[in-house]
């Protein structure tokens, strides 16, 4: 219950940072892309959907429990980030990711493309 509590805490708390003087959102959008992969997301949000839906535990997870909240964590402040950008009408176009996150980012998109437009094929 206390690690609950916690992490709950934790969770309150981003919300309260965004009204510090020196908050900067464009700065946790960019530690969240340098740090997440499109690939490792998805595997992330799968794994905790077929938790929710399966109450799969054990031997067949693909992240331990430490790497489940760090990730919650990190997307909920790139949530919070995001969400003050847009109401502070801060341009994204500053943001800055390292050479490694962008074309880590290209691959990605590069190949989820190729994908599409093979399925594009087969059902057009």
């Amino acid at each position: 219950m206390n690690r609950i509590l916690a992490l709950q805490f934790a969770f309150d708390r981003m919300i309260y940072d965004v009204h510090k003087v020196d908050y900067d959102p464009i700065k946790d959008i960019e530690a969240f892309w340098d740090h997440y992969a499109l690939e490792a997301i998805s595997a992330i949000v799968f794994q905790l959907l077929r938790t929710y839906l399966h109450g799969d535990i054990g031997e067949n997870r693909l992240k331990k429990d430490e790497e489940i909240q760090e990730f919650a964590t990190a997307l909920y402040r790139v949530l919070i980030a995001y969400c003050i950008a847009n109401h502070h009408h801060i341009d994204l176009s500053t943001v800055q990711l390292s050479e490694e996150a962008k074309e880590r980012i290209g691959k990605e998109l590069e190949l989820s493309k190729k994908v599409a437009e093979f399925f594009g094929r087969l059902s057009g």
